[in-house]
């Protein structure tokens, strides 16, 4: 889990976030969409070019007078006259209390992931997997070895584990370091192992997976992820915090049940 430093940085990055939506003016929109969305598009992604994540969708909001805007796993609104935008929760508030905003960004993960790609990440499998789960890990996160050290009985359950690297102190830090040595690694399977096990590894100064690591560090801190290990369901279900193989099991076979 983060400490309680690491937690004040986090939020000083959402909070930074979260108030450059609020108080960003957009220039005036038309009613044609097509123009709308060019000038939302460049916009959004210079206020996000920290974090190099693209606008990927930009449609009506439940809301009438309200645009909702996709970029990577994060979901956001804009008002029709483009003078702001704001992060938030739509809820219906029909009988079933639905979190519209939610549904939205559980879509949005799964489609983030997709880009990431798997191949980027390190994979631990059984033979004929009956589910996927990935997680946002961090080599020195006590909790992540103590899941990392049940991953055999994890695979045991039917259940494909995809790695992530969540670096938690940040990007060039000790952490992050380990992240990179792990997946610039020849064998990444043995490497993360290894790692999780408090052993030192080679240190690696530069290879492709340098950036791919502060991608997924990147994708994490848009997803909202506050500390390891985080689970993202086959559905884009953002699950936080360790869980024993056994709870896991259950939470993705309620996922695969709906």
């Amino acid at each position: 889990m983060m400490t309680k430093s690491q937690c004040i940085r986090f939020f000083n990055r959402i909070l930074l976030i979260i108030f450059s939506f609020s108080f960003f003016n957009f220039s005036a929109l038309a009613k044609d969409l097509t123009a709308q969305e060019k000038k939302i598009k460049s916009d959004i992604e210079a206020l996000l070019q920290q974090h190099d994540v693209k606008v990927d969708k930009i449609a009506n909001s439940p809301i009438e007078g309200l645009y909702q805007i996709t970029a990577g796993p994060l979901v956001l609104y804009t008002t029709k006259d483009g003078r702001y935008a704001m992060t938030g929760d739509v809820i219906s508030m029909k009988e079933d209390k639905t979190n519209l905003t939610e549904q939205s960004r559980k879509e949005a993960r799964v489609a983030a992931l997709e880009k990431m790609g798997e191949k980027n990440m390190i994979i631990f499998s059984p033979e004929k997997p009956t589910a996927t789960v990935t997680v946002l890990t961090d080599i020195d996160c006590g909790y992540c070895r103590k899941l990392h050290a049940q991953i055999d009985k994890i695979n045991e359950l039917g259940i494909k584990v995809r790695y992530l690297p969540f670096p938690r102190t940040g990007i060039d830090t000790p952490s992050y370091d380990k992240a990179v040595n792990v997946w610039c690694s020849k064998d990444k399977k043995e490497a993360l192992t290894l790692a999780k096990q408090g052993k030192e590894l080679e240190k690696i100064e530069s290879c492709q997976y340098k950036e791919f690591v502060k991608d997924s560090f990147n994708f994490g801190l848009l997803t909202g992820v506050m500390g390891t290990p985080t689970f993202i369901l086959s559905d884009g279900t953002l699950v936080p915090g360790y869980l024993p193989p056994e709870k896991l099991s259950e939470l993705v076979l309620k996922v695969n049940k709906s």
